[in-house]
């Protein structure tokens, strides 16, 4: 079987590849799973950001392979990675694709770091759970499979890292998709807070002088994109979320999409925790809950501590990401 997909997938085509796989996850796992996602795929799915981007197509839909692993794990399930795959690999023969028409690559390059109390946590993961990211953020659902973005400052900072392709117009996309909504006035200095701010365990403050200049660049980039934009472009179709013979599930409106917090808003600044390496397979502990500049006010509550993986935090480097 082929490993490697070179067919652009439409919007039309993802929902039929998703369909077929969330009745083969229904048989497996006898229940509804839940995967969350980033990249071109979310541009695509997405009920909001669909109008906002320019992007028709992608290669593969990237989800976080390692927080459907420690999830299942937590059921007592050790081999839900290898089920799910499986089921991946008999849609792509049933579509002939390859195989990794969905896949985690990038889950290596993904930052981890400590929380106060010196545990090993995800947070990508950790943000996209939260019910408030859920409740907005949910892109497809059916009875064998939810598929849940990552929150829009995760979104944005991962494009940043690469910045290539299509990465520029789909961060202009999420950007515009928050003035739309709240009239926020990008500036490269507000979009490198906000960055920095809710992105943290990227480790930002451990960067070479390099490479804070490469990312100043890009940031200063992708305004400069915004503002030449078209206010009116694209003119595209909008999407209500995709939800497969669920018809009774809440949809949530616009307004709680990327709205400016009250200054009085119980909102929590993290720590500066430790960074580390991506390529640590190693999770899932929390950090206080973050509320994005683009979310409601009414959605930052303060988040106790689930527990940890490890009773015994493991020896790890003090490098930065």
């Amino acid at each position: 079987m082929n490993t490697h997909n070179d067919v652009q997938l439409s919007r039309s085509t993802l929902l039929d590849l998703l369909d077929d796989l969330q009745q083969r996850t229904f048989h497996v796992f006898g229940c509804q799973i839940r995967l969350f996602i980033h990249g071109g795929a979310v541009m695509i799915l997405h009920p909001h950001l669909s109008t906002s981007s320019t992007r028709r197509t992608t290669r593969d839909i990237d989800y976080i392979r390692r927080a459907f692993g420690h999830e299942w794990r937590k059921k007592g399930v050790y081999d839900a990675e290898d089920r799910l795959q499986s089921c991946i690999n008999a849609t792509a023969h049933q579509f002939r694709l390859g195989t990794d028409w969905m896949n985690a690559d990038p889950d290596v390059a993904l930052p981890f770091a400590r929380d106060p109390r010196g545990h090993i946590y995800d947070p990508i993961y950790y943000d996209a759970k939260q019910p408030n990211n859920v409740d907005m953020n949910m892109i497809y659902s059916s009875p064998g499979l939810v598929l849940v973005s990552v929150t829009m400052f995760w979104g944005v900072a991962l494009k940043l890292v690469r910045y290539k392709k299509e990465d520029p117009t789909d961060i202009v996309a999420m950007l515009r998709h928050g003035t739309k909504l709240n009239g926020v006035q990008w500036t490269p200095q507000i979009m490198e807070n906000w960055i920095k701010t809710l992105c943290w365990p990227m480790g930002y403050d451990s960067y070479q002088p390099q490479r804070i200049d490469e990312l100043r660049d890009r940031i200063q980039d992708a305004v400069r994109l915004l503002k030449n934009s078209s206010d009116d472009f694209p003119s595209g179709k909008s999407y209500a979320p995709e939800r497969r013979r669920r018809p009774s599930m809440h949809v949530v409106p616009d307004h709680r999409i990327m709205q400016t917090p009250h200054p009085h808003s119980h909102s929590h600044i993290p720590p500066r925790m430790q960074p580390l390496p991506a390529s640590m397979d190693l999770a899932l502990v929390p950090h206080q809950h973050v509320m994005s500049p683009l979310s409601s006010p009414t959605d930052s509550v303060p988040m106790s501590m689930p527990e940890p993986w490890f009773h015994h935090a493991p020896v790890i480097p003090h490098t930065a990401f």
